[in-house]
Parts: C-alpha cells; structure tokens; sequence
C-alpha cells in the first residue's frame, strides 16, 4: 500500500476546470472529514495511490481511494474517502 502527504499548496484554488489535461487541474476529490472546506478537497495527483494524508495544522486527515467519481464542471474526479486522523506529534 503507497500514501502520499498532501499540503494546502497542493490544493487546486478553484474549482473552475477547464477542458483538457492540464497538468496543474485537480484530478482527485476529498470526500468526508471534518473541517475540511471545500477550497481543500481538490488536488492534483501525479500519480494514482492507495491512500493520502492532507496535512492540516496540528493533524493529519488521511484519506483511502475509492472506484467512484465527483462530477465538476463536466470532469470526473477520482474520490478518495476519509477514513480516519492523526495528530502530529510534538
């Protein structure tokens, strides 16, 4: 099983996509998790993993891929569901 840890500055700033493949345009959807806003469940992945870890300040939400899509702007985003936290040790 392979993770990566995503930062806030992976995130996608809107989710206005446009057509194509664009490299920098989200291809994964966060689904599930509190406190997430929505600003923050659109990423790019360069490469399709397992499961994913968003950090966020003092925690880690981690997230496990799914076989279903999110629909934005007429492209499909592979969905990833939140499974559980962690916090980051002192």
């Amino acid at each position: 099983m392979t993770s990566i840890i995503l930062t806030p500055a992976q995130t996608h700033p809107t989710h206005v996509l446009r057509g194509g493949d664009d490299p920098h345009e989200p291809n994964i959807w966060l689904r599930g998790g509190k406190n997430i806003t929505d600003e923050l469940r659109s990423h790019r992945l360069g490469r399709f993993t397992d499961r994913i870890k968003l950090h966020m300040e003092n925690r880690y939400e981690h997230f496990e891929a799914t076989s279903h899509s999110h629909e934005v702007d007429g492209r499909s985003l592979r969905v990833y569901t939140w499974i559980y936290r962690t916090y980051v040790a002192e």
